[in-house]
């Protein structure tokens, strides 16, 4: 208030220098003083009136409005304060203005009263400002608080991200993974991130409603995780209340302090701490169906105890639900981990079970192919006794049939014979090289009829079936075709009606006609033969029954005629069989043989003085063989062994032109040993007796100078 005034005292002083007789340095003092007044008054003036605006900007910039009586008070004590010193300013200037001072005078007024309502609403608002000054630093504790419960909730996100990937990376970087190995480090890795005191898991037997026991504990006291000894808990039954709690929910349940589970769980640690535990599926691949989430069979329970007080710690710790959802993610995460462990055990059980199936089919593959071999070679060693007596046969009859008085029954019967071992000789040739050939050459085909028929009548004369054939006037005498494939295809169809007859009652019938290919009930035409050098003839063989004659159920001679069906495709033709199986009917084309080329006997050959040494150890080969020479004209020396043949040719006086060795016997030997003899006045030609020969024994005998 004293600025106020100083605006008055300076009218009086002017005044009285004025007045007054004073000399010229005194009155530029006083005007110095009062023009220093006048700026002084002006910059206050300008300062009051300037904060008014400075409080209307920052009350736009911020939410004043609890302070705005407070703030218009200051306003308007800082409007009157600036608006009596700018007064002040005109005073110097007009002093004895009336209008001035009543001016002033109302302005002094006004900003007493402003000033002292604004002192009044200090008063009342210094309190306030102090509760918000106060109330600003527990927001700003509150928010220190908020930050450390942040800071760990981020460090326990991130312990509970840690525990994931190591179990994750465990599970990863152990290949023989099971349930055990997986709740044992998640026990682990969930103490070191939680700080526990024990770990424990229990699981339930093998039973449905059976007891749980405890299969895994772990109890961290000091500096690392010490093993507790198994068996020593009591099982707890599935009807415990806390049991049944946990068993119920997906969520982590914190027990009661006197749980038995808690008890059991919690490592001799006394008073026990915090307990909480939570329900983990243990899932087997039955449980996955593909269709919707799976559905565990069974459940063990995980139960986590805190460190207390009595370890280190200020107060009892207490599980938090931040702790709580921890401990449900790494359940979840150890629940995906023990299904796929449990398909991993299950994949493993089943490869060991293929692995030990396929080592029982290579063990059976073995033995089958043993079997096999030992069948092929019995098969061959059958086949080649059978052959040379074959052969032997069939030497005979053709030494029978070059008998002049024989009568034609007496004829047929040894062409029958010998047509029957021929075939029989080519079966054992199919069976020894596994394939079926064709040799196609002019033959007789009446003669093959006849012969077939003299066969079929002793059939089924055998059978107590009566037996009658028809042939056709028109059937060409001779046509081009493997006969014995022929002669077998006739036999077949016979044997397969005949395999079907039960009683004595019946007649077998048997027709031979020939037929226009391309018709219906015959074959289709060839597009390689002409129509006017081929021939099809149609074979039927029919059965006529009596009344009450009884037959074998099913399609008769279906099998036999399936062993033919590749014969018949391979010579052009078909065969079928009625659906009521009493006839079958057998297509065949054949290429009419040229007249004037028809096969007849041919001469033969004298070999007269031919001096023939024989080895041959079969009797019955060397006898036959013998008297096929001799009928030639051949002189032939039989010997049965190797060392007797190399005694003949090693005489002096040996002159024998040809010599023929069984390959049965030591034939290599003795040819290379002949080789080494050093007689060479006479040519011997070394020639092989065998019944069949292989590329690998021609070779051989070519090596040892034996002419296959």
């Amino acid at each position: 208030m004293t600025r106020h005034f100083s605006a008055a005292a300076a009218g009086v002083v002017q005044r009285y220098y004025c007045g007054g007789a004073c000399d010229g340095r005194e009155d530029g003092a006083v005007q110095a003083m009062l023009q220093c007044q006048r700026v002084s008054d002006f910059l206050i003036a300008a300062a009051y009136l300037s904060i008014p605006l400075e409080l209307i900007y920052f009350a736009s910039c911020a939410d004043l409005a609890p302070l705005k009586w407070l703030l218009l008070q200051l306003a308007s004590f800082a409007v009157l304060g600036g608006t009596t010193h700018l007064l002040a300013v005109f005073s110097h200037t007009h002093p004895h203005s009336s209008g001035l001072l009543l001016a002033s005078t109302a302005t002094k007024l006004l900003a007493a009263l402003v000033s002292f309502a604004t002192a009044v609403s200090l008063v009342i608002f210094i309190p306030r400002l102090i509760r918000a000054k106060l109330r600003e630093a527990l927001l700003r504790a509150k928010a220190r608080q908020l930050d450390r419960d942040l800071g760990i909730v981020r460090r326990r996100v991130e312990a509970t991200s840690r525990v994931v990937r190591m179990l994750a990376h465990h599970i990863r970087s152990s290949p023989p993974l099971d349930a055990h190995t997986i709740l044992h480090t998640t026990m682990l890795h969930l103490a070191d991130a939680l700080v526990l005191h024990s770990c424990a898991v229990w699981m339930p037997g093998h039973d449905a409603g059976a007891d749980l026991h405890l299969v895994h504990q772990l109890s961290l006291r000091g500096k690392g995780p010490v093993s507790v000894v198994l068996g020593s808990q009591p099982p707890i039954s599935p009807d415990d209340p806390d049991v049944v709690d946990v068993m119920a929910s997906e969520t982590a349940k914190v027990l009661r302090p006197r749980s038995a589970l808690a008890t059991a769980s919690s490592g001799g640690l006394q008073p026990p701490g915090a307990v909480a535990a939570i329900r983990i599926p243990m899932l087997k691949v039955s449980n996955f169906d593909g269709r919707k989430a799976p559905v565990a069979s069974s459940y063990a329970i995980l139960v986590l105890v805190l460190r207390n007080k009595l370890e280190g710690y200020t107060s009892s710790r207490e599980w938090g639900s931040q702790d709580l959802e921890v401990v449900q993610v790494v359940a979840d995460q150890v629940a995906v981990a023990l299904s796929h462990a449990a398909v991993l055990e299950e994949w493993q059980a089943m490869r060991e079970k293929l692995a030990e199936q396929h080592r029982a089919l290579l063990h059976a593959k073995h033995e089958a192919m043993m079997a096999t071999n030992g069948i092929n070679n019995i098969q061959s060693a059958m086949c080649h006794g059978m052959r040379k007596p074959m052969y032997s046969i069939i030497g005979l009859l053709s030494m029978v049939s070059q008998v002049d008085n024989m009568s034609p029954e007496q004829r047929l019967v040894a062409d029958t014979i010998a047509r029957t071992s021929t075939l029989s000789l080519a079966l054992m040739n199919d069976v020894a090289t596994e394939t079926l050939t064709v040799n196609r050459r002019p033959f007789g085909l009446h003669s093959l009829i006849k012969e077939a028929m003299s066969v079929a009548g002793c059939l089924a004369g055998c059978q107590g079936v009566g037996f009658s054939y028809q042939l056709e006037n028109s059937l060409p005498a001779w046509v081009v075709g493997d006969e014995t494939r022929v002669f077998h295809l006739l036999l077949q169809m016979v044997g397969a009606l005949l395999s079907q007859q039960r009683s004595d009652a019946g007649r077998l019938l048997f027709s031979v006609s020939t037929c226009t290919a391309g018709q219906e009930d015959c074959i289709p035409a060839q597009p390689n033969l002409s129509p006017g050098c081929s021939i099809c003839v149609k074979f039927q063989a029919a059965m006529e029954r009596s009344v009450g004659c009884s037959r074998s159920p099913g399609r008769p001679g279906s099998s036999e005629i399936s062993m033919c069906k590749k014969i018949v495709q391979m010579m052009n033709g078909s065969m079928r069989s009625a659906s009521d199986g009493e006839t079958i009917t057998l297509f065949l084309q054949f290429q009419l043989q040229q007249s004037g080329v028809c096969r007849t006997p041919s001469s033969v050959p004298r070999l007269d003085g031919l001096r023939i040494l024989l080895a041959d150890g079969d009797g019955m080969s060397q006898a036959v063989t013998q008297k096929l020479l001799e009928k030639l004209g051949c002189q032939v020396t039989p010997v049965s062994s190797g060392a007797h043949c190399l005694t003949l040719l090693g005489n002096a006086d040996s002159s024998f032109q040809l010599l023929f060795l069984d390959l049965d016997m030591d034939a290599f030997e003795v040819a290379l040993r002949i080789r080494e003899l050093r007689n060479r006045c006479w040519l011997l030609i070394v020639a092989a007796l065998a019944v069949s020969v292989d590329d690998s024994v021609r070779e051989m005998c070519r090596q040892s100078g034996i002419n296959v």
